[in-house]
């Protein structure tokens, strides 16, 4: 062989070897790194686990305050003494350095807040940095590891329903009497089947369910507050889903029954219910849900009253629709009333944690008083002229969760948790005055002088006594919050408000009066043919006494006519003592009316004349001279007016509406405290 070949061979040989020993050294380099790196990622996986332990262990002491928090939290972490339960990886710093361990607030929304602001500590945040232990020491690098981990509690609930005291009626059915507190009066109605639904309870998600609607079981409270108040549906799809859901199936027959007499009673056919609220938005079934922590699994299946939700549909689907109360009467054969009810604020259940609302529903009563009824209204339609439009708006509540699932609201005898709540109620408001039909059973607040409530004539007697303008009885806005602490299953009612009905009624006739009367009496003289339209007013209403053409009979009619012009004069409030003019009829020997001493000379033209005489005469009063005549109308309204309370307002509000002013009732449907801590970051 060529020498020089051989050499040549030898040395290919060398340099092979070289190239092996190079990639045999990269490759082990290599997977020294690669130990290295998963090494670290493991204490990665230790470090985050040891930061989602002992977040989780904070949270779950978080209600008993921050200390108890953190020391939840080293514990975890650290262990006690001796090691023992350390989940902290041996040979590390202990968890504890400053910042490591917050408490704040978190929701879906802020996430997590330190220090907490838009709400009470219900989060512990984790975080901490530390060197990574090594195998491969001759590594030179930044082997620190941060990692950060965020534990909340899942939000207490409640549902809970707020309503107006209703009067039991000995035999009527549950939801009978509820209904009479929206203006529903559903006689003849067969509802004592309903009563069943009482016990019955319906969760918000299978609601939905059967009402076809599909829910993430992950979604947010907002998202489906956004949702529900979104939704619309038909309120017998609505009853009949409900009945359904309850496991009340043979009640769907009665559902049929129940929408033909609602819809009789309103006129309509098309009554659509919205189902949830948003803040200061229109209200649903549902008011908007308040749930710490922004999850809407929770409220998605609390327990509902099923009789709750019938009611309160009903409500919701009715609002603003205004039905005919029943009391459409004759007051004194003089003023025609008519009145017609309807709810404006509709009624809700609440679902949700602290600061969770639910509503009563604010009923509105218009009361229309006109001088256009029955014979003696039309004998005096030229002397005296009333027109009151009176808008009352009746018991409103709202109650609000202040307060829940603490040691201190526990009951200290049978150890329960309860649920402390503040319920805002007022009794009553009444205006009177111009109201356009347009808003008077559309609109919240009617009784805002001048932009929806506008000055007008309620009151005309011959022209000259006047009433122009409006009342808003400021009087009857009392409010005041009410603390009530209940259990689950509990109901609360507030006190009676100490504004009773017959105040309310007498302070709506005080202001009339002043409306009327402006603190000083009017004067002046009506005209002859309003004259003679009283006295023949006056003078056949004595033809009940007697009907003989004879001296005697036409005494006794003059005498009972001196005593209605007296005792109506009187009833004005404008004149004192006895009317100058109207004498009685042994005043004379000789009178047109009975003639000389009773024995003739007399005709029935002659005592109309003296009634004549007397009505044109003027009589000294408050004020000055008054028109006898005029006295005489103005007497009339007092009556009028205590009849509008005793025959109108009273019975209204207490038999037909079925309301004891200033009550509210709060029932405590459904608690649940067991709030339990989850990892959300």
């Amino acid at each position: 062989m060529n020498p020089a070949r051989q050499t040549t061979t030898r040395r290919r040989h060398r340099g092979s070897i070289l190239i092996n020993t190079a990639i045999a050294l990269s490759l082990i380099v290599i997977t020294l790194i690669g130990t290295e790196i998963g090494f670290m990622y493991v204490m990665k996986r230790e470090f985050q686990k040891t930061a989602d332990l002992a977040a989780l262990a904070g949270a779950q002491q978080v209600r008993g305050g921050c200390p108890a928090a953190t020391t939840a939290a080293q514990l975890n972490a650290n262990g006690a003494a001796g090691g023992a339960g350390r989940n902290m990886p041996a040979g590390l710093l202990p968890l504890g350095a400053a910042g490591e361990i917050q408490c704040g607030y978190w929701d879906r929304t802020t996430s997590f807040q330190f220090p907490a602001v838009t709400g009470t500590i219900n989060a512990v945040r984790v975080s901490f940095q530390r060197p990574s232990p090594t195998l491969l020491a001759f590594f030179a690098g930044n082997r620190n590891i941060s990692v950060s981990a965020v534990a909340a509690l899942s939000a207490p609930l409640a549902e809970f329903s707020v309503g107006s005291k209703l009067i039991t009626v000995s035999g009527d059915s549950t939801l009978g009497r509820l209904l009479k507190g929206i203006g529903l009066d559903l006689a003849g109605t067969s509802l004592l089947t309903y009563d069943g639904l009482a016990q019955a309870k319906v969760t918000p998600g299978g609601l939905l369910a059967a009402l076809g609607i599909p829910v993430a079981a992950d979604i947010g409270v907002g998202e489906l507050n956004t949702l529900l108040a979104g939704r619309s549906v038909a309120l017998g799809d609505l009853l009949n889903a409900i009945v359904t859901v309850a496991g009340q199936n043979g009640l769907l027959a009665s559902n049929i029954a129940l929408l033909q007499a609602i819809q009789a009673k309103l006129g309509l056919t098309n009554l659509m219910v919205q189902l949830g609220s948003v803040a200061d938005g229109p209200r649903g079934l549902f008011a908007e849900i308040i749930a710490p922590g922004g999850s809407g699994g929770g409220a998605l299946n609390v327990n509902v009253g099923a009789l709750d939700l019938l009611y309160t549909s009903i409500g919701v689907a009715t609002s603003q629709h205004a039905v005919d109360a029943g009391l459409n009467i004759n007051l004194l054969s003089l003023a025609k009333v008519t009145t017609k009810v309807t709810v404006i604020e509709p009624p809700s259940i609440a679902i949700g944690g602290i600061g969770a609302k639910a509503y009563n529903a604010q009923v509105r009563t218009f009361i229309h008083v006109t001088t256009d009824a029955g014979l003696l209204g039309a004998l005096l339609a030229p002397l005296v002229k009333l027109d009151l439009p009176i808008v009352l708006d009746a018991v409103t509540g709202t109650g609000t969760i202040a307060d829940m699932c603490t040691p201190e609201l526990q009951d200290p005898v049978s150890g329960k948790d309860r649920v402390r709540f503040t319920v805002d109620s007022s009794i009553a408001n009444i205006c009177v005055g111009q109201i356009a039909s347009a808003d008077l059973f559309s609109k919240f607040d009617v009784c805002n002088y001048p932009t929806t409530l506008k000055n007008m004539e309620l009151i005309n007697i011959l022209g000259l006594l006047k009433a122009n303008g409006h009342l808003d009885i400021e009087a009857l806005k009392p409010s005041r919050s009410s603390s009530l602490t209940l259990a689950e299953g509990e109901t609360g009612t507030t006190s009676v408000n100490d504004l009773q009905i017959g105040s309310t009624v007498a302070l709506l006739v005080s202001e009339l009066a002043n409306l009327l009367f402006g603190g000083t009496a009017p004067t002046g003289t009506p005209t002859s043919g309003q004259l003679d339209n009283l006295r023949d007013k006056i003078w056949n209403d004595t033809a009940s006494i007697c009907t003989q053409s004879t001296p005697s009979c036409w005494g006794q009619r003059y005498a009972s006519a001196v005593n209605t012009i007296r005792q109506n004069s009187g009833q004005s409030g404008l004149l004192t003592g006895l009317l100058n003019g109207v004498g009685d009829l042994l005043a004379g020997v000789l009178n047109p009316c009975t003639g000389l001493l009773g024995l003739g000379g007399g005709s029935e033209d002659g005592c109309k004349k003296m009634i004549r005489d007397g009505l044109s005469s003027s009589s000294s009063g408050l004020g000055g001279a008054v028109s006898n005549a005029l006295s005489v109308l103005t007497g009339l309204l007092k009556p009028v007016l205590d009849a509008l309370g005793a025959t109108v307002l009273t019975p209204l509000l207490q038999n037909v509406l079925g309301i004891n002013l200033g009550q509210i009732d709060v029932n405590l449907k459904s608690l649940d405290c067991k709030a339990l801590p989850m990892l959300v970051y």
